[in-house]
């Protein structure tokens, strides 16, 4: 179950959509970037909507409701424009301020209230820093702390993963995605072991980037095959749960832990990429 997937128009979501099923990825969270650039978001009801009529015709697409935390009750009127939609699952906030920054607690209380995920991006690697705000993982954090009854994931495991973990690691409320092009050795151990694998989730950030990558990093990684199921499907699920949510998700975790998903056996050892 990929948490953080993309489409930036119509003729993305049959990609997308083949791929997973290709790659026997059942279920595919996904929010529309549209045209909106770093800063501004020029119209994210079309985005959403875009996603949620996709989810109508694709059983294995839920949805995030993308908002600006700078349009105030714009924002909140677009949570709750989806909130019956059987495949509504999270918000994902757009990179328009810090995600500390007061504005977004009304969003926060609202998704909390709902039982929603909020995805979170995170970024501190080399220049892309200037582009937009590219919120830390401390003031993911801090966000995170604000609202402690809600799930909040946060993208990318901050970019700078090494530090991005460790400034995280006291929101017990806070689940980091593998999502990214950033494919270094001993990433998801170190989440594994500094958050514990309750609190890993597997996201690709497709198709920016590849579903097969992050997919390979978590089945090459050195941990045990029972916390490589959570990573993959449990955890995610398990929010989605929690909040009362549909995942329309029912057979993913029995066909895993029955080693018939993915690439093959999921019995000790056989997990790899």
């Amino acid at each position: 179950m990929d948490a953080h997937v993309h489409i930036w128009s119509e003729k993305d979501i049959p990609i997308v959509t083949a791929e997973a099923r290709r790659l026997g990825i059942d279920r595919i969270c996904v929010s529309c970037l549209a045209d909106w650039d770093w800063t501004s978001s020029k119209d994210p009801q079309a985005g959403n909507a875009m996603v949620f009529a996709a989810a109508d015709r694709h059983p294995e697409i839920l949805g995030y409701v993308y908002v600006d935390p700078r349009q105030g009750q714009e924002a909140l009127r677009q949570i709750d424009a989806y909130l019956d939609h059987p495949a509504m699952m999270g918000v994902k906030l757009w990179i328009s301020c810090p995600a500390n920054d007061p504005v977004v607690h009304p969003i926060a209380e609202a998704a909390s209230r709902a039982g929603l995920v909020m995805l979170v991006h995170s970024w501190r690697r080399g220049t892309r820093l200037s582009k937009g705000y590219q919120t830390l993982p401390r003031q993911v954090a801090e966000l995170a702390l604000s609202f402690p009854e809600a799930p909040f994931i946060m993208a990318h495991m901050g970019g700078d993963w090494e530090s991005g973990i460790l400034e995280v690691a006291n929101a017990k409320n806070l689940l980091v995605d593998t999502s990214g092009s950033i494919n270094e050795a001993g990433m998801v151990e170190k989440a594994v072991e500094i958050l514990g694998a309750d609190r890993v989730v597997y996201g690709s950030d497709a198709p920016g980037a590849g579903y097969l990558p992050n997919l390979g990093k978590i089945l090459s990684a050195e941990v045990r095959d029972a916390d490589k199921l959570k990573i993959l499907a449990g955890n995610i699920d398990g929010l989605l749960v929690r909040g009362k949510r549909r995942s329309r998700h029912k057979e993913t975790l029995s066909r895993l832990k029955h080693g018939k998903a993915l690439h093959g056996d999921t019995r000790k050892g056989s997990l790899s990429a």
